[in-house]
């Protein structure tokens, strides 16, 4: 059950048997650290009455908050293998200032006070975890949450968490296998239901855990296997282009240069089969009373089958009749001229793959050593590699509108676009090949670490502890780029020659309430036909030496690649990111009294120094041909690569300094402040440079830049706790961000070869302030009579302001803050002996996520709610039934571009109803 509550949660499996709290060091994976007096007392008092469940999960994390310096919030398992949703991110959106970004209906990053996941640090056991995105941030959906026992989400800094989340450091933490004596089984299986599918798709799990009675030695190990299949619907624009110039009064003049039309109308129908599997393996060994050995390894493997079906219309800006502008400048209607052979707007019908096989591991191992009673140091190393080889096609055949005009219509600024007057979608008579080709990559990420770190237990009148250590950290970053080999990506380009209808079987869909029909295609049958004489000698002049020529070099290309459009390694594109770190901190804690009133506080500074070596592949772009038969497309000419690189380097010191007065034994405040850091993203720093043709105005060029500084950030907070219970409090916060380095994608104009295109490239730029401030309540009401003593809940809101504010009708804006948005969580429950239920609401205003989104334009998402269910009953002592809804409102995901009006998407997330048995032993 979701908690807002203290630093280093212990395993659930306490809170079974009433056991008091225990708290993990974040500096170890398996070490513990003393309990402060207060919670020692609280616990004390907790042998008068025993609760269990959800209250002994609330009471253990409230008794670690009390004794919490800084201002850290956490969740945890009510018992081993029973974190609260099936999904880690979605549990921690239920924390104060957390909200979550989805992929496919699910959390897969998060944002904290409105900074979103790249400014957040998300560790492992307190260790880095390899992945195989662009950037830093961690994918939730990697791991399943029956891997997981807590998580804490650290707002404030110290120096003694690794640097890297200008905005949170969060910890997930798996169980360890001495948290309990003797011998522990549980097992989980369901089914779940996915209301885009109608399939019922298979959950399950199982965990063991072994320990001798003294709890000196035990092993653990898990197992999990989890598959989803989606089938995700959405309406789509890919962006709208901006200053187009078009004709709204069908006079064939143009009369406006400054209209926003929208780049395509999509209709979208994907399939994705997901399955992950995964495991941990973790031993506890008390060597002595001064030396302990904890080992952790985990893997887990995401495979993802997926299958895209689109059907799409390219907007032709040249092309565009009877346009009606809004005051905006946005086109809310036009009408497109017929098509001809060789020109104007086609039904596109586009197949496409983006399937995913990444496989990440990591294994790690901690000394604990204790020369005498005041001093314990650590000793701590890591390795983690991840991995994703997979290769997506993209396809388009499509059908020449001639005879009709089309008619675009954007139903109003929240409804859906329509396009009316085209010819039958599922005619197969008429297709014709366009294009286009097939990439991938072949990413990795590996990450080494090594740590030492001491503490000492001084006891020097005020001066109670001292803490130091070092951190090092290697990371290499590989990006492989694949495409087909040129010239067969765009050999058909501009529709050039007509396709056999019996290539095509017609596809069904309802597309977010619209019953639609299509054509649907094997990729091998197409792949066949791209070679034959049948479909190559339709290119071109039969006559015409340079057709004639063009066909031959396709011949070959395609023939050398074993007749195929089989991506191939590419140097363009590709290189390698290396970062080594250095780290180094002291920390020292006090504590005394102002009379009656007891008071901590922790003070250090952090060191670090980062040095980086980026590769990669020059080239130079030789020309640019434009396709005669297609306006909207271009065959670049390259230069041979040259290899490059660069190397970069920077210093920082991060101070920090928390402190916490209680007035009371049940009013506590807090104040904090400190510098923080974060990274550029891996993407960012590399050197590749990459073009993107599309003609007239839509051609872009982007790269990166390895001289990029981290963004930095002074910090301050200050909160308020209020302790009614051992299980309820009241807590308000106020927080302040001063953000430096902001990193911006420069947006500038360049031409090459007579064509224009936008330039996008990062670098260091503006200044701006974050701050806002939390409020949140939890209670459990056991002061009630009979049955709703068993109720319980919380509620939380979060408000984020920023200095820098979005202003649609600024077209030169290039720096936001991107991400900020306000929350707010509202959780009840019901838990007795038998019954255990709880409804969760979660709310996230709308929120600017990218300042250079689609055709670079801005990209705004709009709020969102959404509503989970789950309940329990237990049969026996070891065995229960439960159940979840995820979604029940089955709410849709919306974004648009500067103005409401501008979709660039609506989709499905999907309701998920799962049912299903756990069973302990």
């Amino acid at each position: 059950m979701l908690t807002t509550a203290a630093i280093s949660l212990a395993s659930a499996a306490l809170a079974q048997d009433g056991a008091a709290p225990v708290g993990q060091d974040p500096q170890s994976p398996g070490g513990t650290m003393p309990q402060p007096a207060a919670a020692q007392a609280d616990a004390a008092g907790a042998d008068e009455v025993v609760i269990t469940g959800t209250r002994a999960s609330l009471a253990r994390a409230l008794d670690l908050k009390k004794a919490t310096i800084g201002v850290v919030d956490a969740i945890s398992a009510e018992d081993m293998g029973k974190f609260p949703d099936q999904n880690i991110a979605e549990s921690l959106q239920r924390i104060t200032g957390v909200s979550i970004n989805r992929v496919n209906g699910e959390g897969s990053g998060i944002t904290v006070r409105g900074l979103g996941p790249e400014f957040n640090t998300v560790l492992l056991n307190n260790r880095l975890l390899a992945t195989v995105g662009g950037g830093r941030s961690f994918n939730f959906n990697l791991l399943s949450s029956d891997l997981i026992s807590g998580a804490e989400v650290y707002k404030s800094s110290e120096a003694r968490l690794q640097e890297g989340g200008i905005g949170s450091t969060v910890i997930l933490r798996t169980a360890r296998p001495t948290d309990r004596a003797g011998l522990r089984i549980t097992a989980n299986a369901a089914g779940r239901h996915d209301n885009t599918s109608d399939k019922v798709t298979p959950y399950g799990s199982v965990a063991i855990s072994s320990s001798n009675e003294d709890r000196s030695f035990g092993v653990m190990a898990s197992l999990i296997y989890d598959k989803r299949i989606s089938n995700l619907t959405n309406i789509s624009t890919d962006g709208w282009v901006i200053n187009q110039s078009v004709d709204t009064n069908n006079d064939g003049k143009t009369d406006r240069n400054d209209v926003a039309l929208p780049r395509t109308l999509n209709f979208t129908s994907t399939r994705n089969d997901r399955r992950r599997t995964g495991g941990t393996f973790a031993l506890d060994y008390v060597v002595s009373d001064k030396l302990k050995f904890t080992m952790d390894a985990l893997y887990t493997q995401q495979k993802i089958s997926s299958r895209t079906n689109q059907l799409g219309f390219y907007t032709d800006p040249g092309r565009i009749t009877s346009a009606t502008i809004n005051a905006n400048g946005t086109a809310t209607s036009f009408t497109v001229l017929p098509a001809t052979a060789t020109a104007g707007v086609a039904a596109d019908n586009i197949l496409a793959t983006n399937p995913v096989n990444e496989r990440t591991y990591q294994i790690g191992g901690n000394l604990e050593w204790k020369p005498n009673d005041r001093t314990t140091i650590l000793f701590d190393g890591a390795h983690s590699k991840s991995r994703d080889n997979s290769d997506q096609l993209f396809y388009v055949v499509g059908t020449r509108e001639v005879g009709v005009t089309p008619t675009f219509t954007l139903n109003g600024p929240d409804g859906l676009p329509t396009m009316t007057n085209i010819l039958p979608t599922d005619d197969r008579s008429q297709p014709r090949l366009h294009c286009c080709s097939e990439r991938g990559g072949r990413n990795s990420d590996k990450v080494n670490q090594a740590t030492i770190d001491g503490t000492y237990d001084a006891g020097w009148g005020p001066l109670s502890k001292l803490q130091a250590g070092v951190l090092f950290t290697n990371r290499l970053k590989t990006v492989v780029s694949r495409e087909s080999p040129e010239p067969l990506g765009c050999f058909y380009c501009g529709y050039a020659a007509v396709a056999p209808s019996d290539l095509f079987t017609p596809f069904t869909a309802n597309v977010l309430g619209r019953d639609m029909t299509w054509l649907n295609y094997d990729r091998d049958a197409l792949v066949k036909y791209y070679g034959s004489a049948a479909a190559v000698n339709q290119v071109g002049n039969s006559n015409d030496p340079d057709a004639i020529a063009a066909r031959q070099r396709f011949l070959a290309v395609y023939g050398g690649n074993n007749n195929s459009l089989d991506p191939i390694d590419r140097q363009r594109g590709s290189g390698t990111v290396r970062e080594n770190t250095f780290a180094g901190y002291i920390q020292a804690s006090f504590e005394g009294q102002f009379g009656d009133r007891r008071w901590t506080a922790m003070a250090g500074g952090r060191l670090i120094h980062t040095d980086l070596h980026a590769t990669g592949y020059s080239v130079t772009l030789l020309n640019v041909i434009q396709n005669p038969q297609d306006p909207t497309a271009a065959i670049p000419v390259y230069s041979p690569t040259v290899p490059v690189d660069a190397n970069n380097n920077y210093t920082y010191f991060l101070p920090t300094v928390n402190f916490r007065l209680d007035m009371t034994d049940k009013l506590t405040f807090r104040l904090a402040g400190s510098r923080t850091l974060t990274r550029p993203t891996l993407s960012r720093l590399g050197l590749s440079q990459d073009f993107v043709f599309r003609p007239p105005n839509s051609n872009t060029v982007s790269g990166g830049n390895p001289y990029l500084k981290p963004f930095l950030a002074w910090n301050a907070d200050a909160s308020a706790d209020y302790y009614l219970t051992r299980t309820s409090y009241v807590s308000l916060a106020g927080f302040y961000k001063k953000l430096q380095n902001f990193i911006i994608s420069g947006q500038q104009p360049e031409q090459y070869f007579g064509l224009n295109f936008i330039a996008n490239r990062p670098y260091n730029a503006q200044n701006g302030e974050v701050y806002g401030f939390e409020a949140a309540i939890q209670s459990t009401f056991d002061f009630l009579p009979g049955f709703l003593k068993n109720f319980g809940g919380s509620a939380n809101y979060t408000k984020v302001k920023s200095s820098i504010r979005f202003d649609p009708s600024l077209s030169n804006q290039t720096f936001n803050v991107e991400g900020l948005s306000d929350s707010a969580n509202l959780v009840l429950f019901y838990e007795d002996d038998i019954f255990q239920v709880r409804g969760a609401y979660n709310w996230r205003a709308k929120f600017l996520n990218q300042t250079f989104g689609p055709q670079s334009q801005p990209e705004n998402v709009n709020g969102y709610t959404q509503i989970d269910l789950s309940g329990s009953i237990k049969l026996t002592r070891n065995f229960s039934i439960y159940g979840e809804v995820l979604n029940a409102g089955n709410k849709k995901f919306r974004s648009y571009s500067r103005y409401q009006e501008r979709l660039i998407t609506q989709s499905d997330q999907g309701r998920r109803i799962t049912l299903g048995i756990r069973a302990s032993l």
